[in-house]
């Protein structure tokens, strides 16, 4: 055989050795992969049972936290109206939540009906009205929905949210002070800002609008000046007194007053009356207000300009606001307007319902 021949045999040989060793390569490779994806699969198909339990535990939480929610609102609920109000809550003997509008009513008809206030569910007396702190900032707590972007967030920051942080709620352009009228969605504010048309105005545009705005403002602070030095001339007046009274409920028409006993001023008589505002209204009322007026009960021989505001009693707890009235008595105008007689807050207007008679005190001048 010639040497060419063996030559070529043996590269024969070498090349089927290649070959069969790539194959076996090959070979184990996919085995390799094959045994891989077995175990993966066999790794979802455990993990599939467990990520199944966790979501349903996770939906079970979620529905258990709502029905806890309705559970919760459905205790916190007024007894009598069924409302769940966001206003000062108040408690019976036995524990009964009452709301302030419901009680509110309640003692107005006891008044009426000069009986003794009583719970409806448990006819326990509430006379003494006991606040519910405890109830208010639970209610406070729960989650309410913006009114802008209807996202849920607790009542108590519900305010904040809408005021500050919601890219719904509308707001005021920041040039606003300079003149501009815009008035969009917080999320809309940058882009109006950046191409405002008050950046391109020149300063006398400016000082023009500016004009008109500080022209409004000091009419605002004329008015708080003049309010400021009507007091001040009150206060340093000769002709200033301050008089300790007592209201007195009693019933006219179905309708509850108030009243106080003569009492004398500038060589004349008086007396106040006042009155509770919104009667025989049927539905629950969120707002419990109170009004009065000065009557000048003798007739004047000359006109008398007077300046009156109720003030907080010596010996009671119900807090009044500081508002100045004014009125001119003629022989022909012996009693003011009916002036809002303000009480600080809602739990103040429930105590002075509750009770047969409000001390106040009343300080009057004599203005020229």
């Amino acid at each position: 055989m010639s040497s060419s021949n063996i030559e070529s045999s043996e590269l024969s040989e070498d090349s089927l050795s290649i070959v069969r060793q790539q194959e076996e390569q090959q070979e184990s490779v996919e085995e390799s992969i094959t045994s891989s994806l077995e175990t993966i699969a066999t790794g979802i198909g455990d993990r599939v049972p467990r990520m199944q339990s966790s979501v349903t535990a996770c939906l079970a939480g979620v529905r258990d936290s709502e029905a806890f929610e309705n559970n919760l609102r459905d205790i916190l609920r007024c007894k009598i109206c069924l409302a769940l109000r966001r206003t000062t809550l108040y408690l019976c003997q036995t524990g009964h939540l009452i709301c302030a509008s419901c009680l509110a009513h309640l003692l107005t008809d006891a008044q009426l009906c000069d009986a003794t206030p009583k719970c409806p569910i448990c006819q326990k007396d509430i006379s003494i009205p006991v606040r519910n702190i405890a109830a208010e900032l639970a209610i406070s707590e729960l989650p309410s929905n913006c009114r802008f972007c209807n996202e849920k967030f607790p009542h108590c920051s519900l305010d904040h949210h809408e005021r500050h942080d919601c890219q719904d709620s509308p707001i005021c352009c920041k040039y606003s002070r300079i003149g501009c009228e815009w008035i969009g969605v917080r999320k809309e504010a940058s882009g109006h800002e950046s191409d405002c048309e008050f950046l391109s105005k020149t300063p006398q545009e400016i000082a023009a609008t500016l004009e008109t705005i500080d022209a409004n403002d000091e009419a605002k602070h004329d008015e708080i000046e003049n309010i400021f030095q009507s007091l001040m001339f009150s206060l340093n007046s000769e002709r200033i007194l301050c008089v300790d009274l007592q209201l007195m409920c009693y019933c006219n028409n179905h309708q509850l007053f108030y009243t106080t006993t003569n009492f004398h001023a500038f060589n004349e008589l008086w007396i106040i009356r006042a009155r509770l505002n919104n009667q025989g209204v049927t539905e629950s009322a969120n707002v419990i207000s109170f009004s009065y007026q000065l009557v000048l009960k003798t007739e004047p021989r000359t006109t008398l300009k007077v300046q009156f505001v109720a003030l907080k009693g010596s010996r009671s707890d119900i807090k009044i606001s500081t508002q100045l009235y004014k009125h001119e008595f003629t022989p022909t105008s012996l009693e003011s307007d009916y002036c809002a007689l303000p009480l600080t807050d809602c739990n103040d207007c429930i105590q002075f319902l509750a009770k047969r008679g409000t001390k106040f005190r009343i300080m009057l001048s004599l203005l020229d």
